[in-house]
């Protein structure tokens, strides 16, 4: 078998096969330019940054939530309580002279307002949810 020249494009299996290449196999072929690496790096690892960056706010802000309700259901369930509370019921918590109680009653529905801390709701979790 005789040898082809270098500029040919030629290999046993599949002949001449220049036109399937992903680059260019002649010197009157279009150019083309090498990706510019250092600037692709610099674009994606930048766009990381932001990513990250967003997810940490997002759990900051959450972990804030998270801690807010923990203490909104701590300070319920340490309240003076004369009642089992029902999942999803309604209720209202008061503070007399530093005494915090949950009651059934509304603020509106009485002379104790004045009292009045907030209403809350039991979840399913057991975890109070300031309304």
């Amino acid at each position: 078998m005789e040898k082809k020249p270098d500029a040919v494009v030629w290999t046993k299996e599949n002949g001449y096969d220049a036109k399937f290449r992903s680059y260019p196999t002649s010197v009157s072929a279009p150019s083309f330019d090498l990706p510019d690496i250092p600037k692709i790096k610099n674009l994606a690892a930048k766009k990381m940054y932001e990513v990250f960056d967003r997810e940490r706010l997002e759990l900051l802000e959450k972990a804030e939530r998270l801690y807010e309700e923990y203490n909104m259901s701590i300070m319920v369930w340490e309240s003076k309580i004369s009642f089992e509370p029902i999942i999803g019921g309604k209720y209202h918590l008061y503070d007399f002279d530093g005494v915090r109680t949950l009651s059934l009653i509304a603020p509106n529905e009485w002379s104790k307002g004045e009292f009045f801390v907030g209403s809350f709701v039991l979840n399913h979790d057991n975890k109070w949810i300031k309304i």
